[in-house]
């Protein structure tokens, strides 16, 4: 099992780095700033591995694994603002004031908080079977879509500009980056049912799996297309993709309430996996402070934002093991 593991996330890998180098490309062919791509467009594919991960999970009647590795998801991407500030060269990246960075950031504190108000609730209404908090969260999810739409959509172009972006170039970058997406879906199918047999044989709780080490593997392609965009010199979309991702990855507890024929997902969730997801609404208050109030001080190349989102997640990780 852990040769499945390991040999999926190295799959998930290779195809984070094909996602990257086309997101750009269609970005620019649809006239939207790269921040647009990192927060809308990249998560589309980054984040199939936790809707995966997450819909397998409830299938096998694991909502526990499937929440933890939604929310621990959201706390590894927080950790790779870190990465990004420590990558990205001179000064700290919240320096790098941006009004899309703080509407992103926004509203993944708004839905995160939403979220783990539901679990805490436990709300009994539904329609269908589709609990209504999950739809609350769609509803949330595509209010904030569409103000980035709005916040990132660049001035029209000239017509000679359009005629350098051939249509060929666009249907090639579309093609690599489904191809790209496709291997992903197959990859975390094969690791969901990987981390499930790891849970099993270890004794290890649901929620400590899947929040460390299914997060951290359909991570990845987050993991990956964030440090191939800083090396690209695309910070913007590295940072935005972090933010598009947690905004997303939060929507796939819509997509899993779906899949989960049991009850209601939120009101199954375990009580631990509020400590991951309280802590994901903590830090990402840290960093949406961090760019509003930006501190230049800075210590080993690292700005003290992101050295108070790793002492956060670390303290998670403490809890997570001693619970």
């Amino acid at each position: 099992m852990w040769l499945h593991f390991f040999g999926s996330a190295i799959l998930i890998i290779f195809a984070g780095m094909q996602l990257t180098r086309n997101a750009e490309k269609i970005s620019n062919a649809f006239n939207m700033s790269t921040a647009w791509a990192g927060a809308l467009l990249l998560p589309l594919a980054t984040s199939l591995p936790e809707l995966v991960v997450s819909r397998r999970a409830v299938i096998i009647g694991s909502p526990d694994l499937a929440g933890g590795n939604i929310y621990g998801s959201i706390l590894f991407n927080l950790v790779l603002i870190a990465l990004i500030d420590l990558l990205q060269g001179a000064g700290p990246l919240t320096a790098r004031r941006k009004r899309g960075f703080i509407v992103s950031a926004l509203f993944c504190v708004v839905i995160i908080s939403f979220s783990s108000l539901a679990i805490l609730l436990s709300l009994p209404y539904r329609i269908g079977w589709v609990g209504i908090d999950s739809l609350f969260i769609l509803l949330i999810f595509l209010l904030g879509s569409s103000a980035i739409v709005r916040l990132e959509k660049k001035p029209a172009r000239t017509e000679r500009e359009n005629e350098s972006s051939p249509k060929n170039e666009l249907a090639g970058a579309i093609l690599r980056f489904s191809l790209a997406a496709l291997v992903i879906i197959f990859a975390g199918s094969v690791l969901t049912d990987a981390a499930d047999a790891i849970a099993r044989e270890t004794g290890l709780s649901q929620t400590l799996v899947g929040s460390i080490f299914v997060a951290v593997s359909t991570s990845l392609p987050e993991l990956v297309t964030v440090t191939t965009a800083v090396r690209l010199g695309l910070v913007e979309m590295a940072v935005a993709n972090v933010f598009g991702a947690n905004f997303f990855n939060v929507l796939l507890l819509f997509f899993t309430d779906i899949f989960y024929r049991r009850g209601l997902l939120l009101s199954s969730l375990s009580p631990d996996i509020l400590i991951v997801a309280l802590m994901g609404v903590i830090l990402t208050a840290v960093a949406l402070l961090g760019f509003i109030f930006p501190l230049r001080r800075h210590y080993f190349r690292l700005g003290i934002t992101s050295i108070l989102i790793m002492g956060g997640y670390m303290l998670t990780l403490v809890f997570l093991l001693y619970l």
